[in-house]
């Protein structure tokens, strides 16, 4: 009797857990989607025009806090207003909620929404779109967490400039993060050189692995034969794979050209000196193959903003795209479709840079 009570209750369990995908009756109705109109590959192109949002839906106007801010992180990837650091703050561009930060308009069908940000955005920089958790549609479906959205704004080199007060010769790693096709983080090495009365650059970047020949017995750890010495943030035996938490890891990399991991390609470009003391830079859409894992990326893109920061180290940040990655080795690639990501970099002292190729000479 127990047996035949006990097996009554599961089949109406499953009968119940079944009962939607066999009707077809269930349906989830999302809350509204944003996109920003316009943006091709995380990039914009006028920063002297509104940022206009697109929504799925009506949304109610009550439940939108909209910011437009820079897009920082620290080196578990949180923004800089959910860090525990209470020295970080957001960089704000844009506030929905503050007159003194911009205009907001919402359409009579409120599915569109126009952001009048009181300044230009600065050009090449990584920015980001965040909308709080709560945007909501008519049915009160809403979101329950924030959103952000990456982007940025594109220095073109048809303009020419000039980089009076960028090195003329400096040494810099670079930490490339992937969102799209693959999540991935890449880490390069490079030297720059640069033309400061046109603002023309050539660099070569190299691929930068961790240094297996760091030594840890000064932090009194003794590491496998499967595990380098990292020193930053604090000494560890550490995966040769474990990606750098932030650029000022490049003591823990190694240029590497040659190896069945290696690689090296050369990018061209401008920069230009901006009116708030920053440099814009961008380049010349340029190529890059590696052999383990064997990937071809062509037409890579990086748009940045570089500025001194308050020790005086020269840094940049933003957005990253490629026209296409290709897995496999040519003729046999695969194309999985084009790369959007963000970067940052920063120059490497002259009395410590290790061995870095140099770019093709002129």
């Amino acid at each position: 009797m127990v047996d035949r009570l006990l097996g009554s209750r599961l089949i109406a369990i499953l009968a119940l857990a079944v009962t939607p995908i066999v009707s077809g009756c269930f349906q989830v109705d999302n809350p509204p989607a944003t996109t920003i109109v316009g943006i091709t590959d995380g990039v914009l192109v006028d920063p002297y025009q509104p940022v206009l949002l697109q929504f799925s839906e009506p949304i109610v106007p009550a439940s939108l806090r909209a910011r437009v801010v820079r897009y920082e992180i620290d080196a578990e990837g949180y923004l800089f207003d959910e860090d525990p650091d209470p020295d970080t703050e957001l960089a704000v561009l844009f506030d929905s909620a503050d007159e003194a930060l911009g205009t907001g308009t919402l359409d009579g069908a409120r599915t569109s929404y126009s952001m009048k940000l009181p300044s230009p955005p600065p050009i090449g920089p990584q920015l980001a779109l965040v909308i709080d958790a709560g945007l909501s549609d008519d049915k009160g479906n809403h979101w329950t967490a924030r959103q952000v959205v990456k982007f940025g704004y594109q220095l073109s080199c048809s303009a020419g400039g000039k980089a009076t007060k960028f090195p003329a010769l400096g040494k810099y790693f670079w930490l490339i993060t992937v969102d799209k096709p693959v999540p991935a983080q890449i880490q390069l090495l490079s030297e720059m050189r640069v033309e400061p009365t046109t603002g023309a650059f050539v660099i070569q970047m190299t691929n930068g692995e961790r240094n297996k020949a760091a030594d840890c017995a000064p932090y009194g750890l003794t590491c496998t034969a499967t595990q380098v010495c990292r020193t930053l943030p604090t000494p560890a035996c550490a995966s040769p794979s474990e990606k750098a938490g932030t650029v000022d890891e490049y003591v823990d990399f190694i240029a590497d050209a040659d190896s069945d991991v290696g690689f090296s390609f050369t990018i061209e470009g401008c920069i230009v000196d901006q009116p708030d003391g920053t440099f814009a830079f961008a380049n010349l859409p340029a190529d890059a193959i590696t052999k383990k894992p064997a990937v071809v990326v062509s037409g890579i893109n990086l748009s940045t903003s570089w500025q001194l920061d308050a020790k005086e180290v020269l840094r940049g940040a933003g957005t990253f795209s490629a026209e296409q990655v290709g897995l496999g080795s040519p003729p046999n690639t695969v194309p999985s479709g084009k790369g959007i990501g963000s970067h940052a970099e920063r120059k490497i002292p002259d009395d410590f840079a290790p061995p870095i190729p140099s770019p093709p000479a002129d």
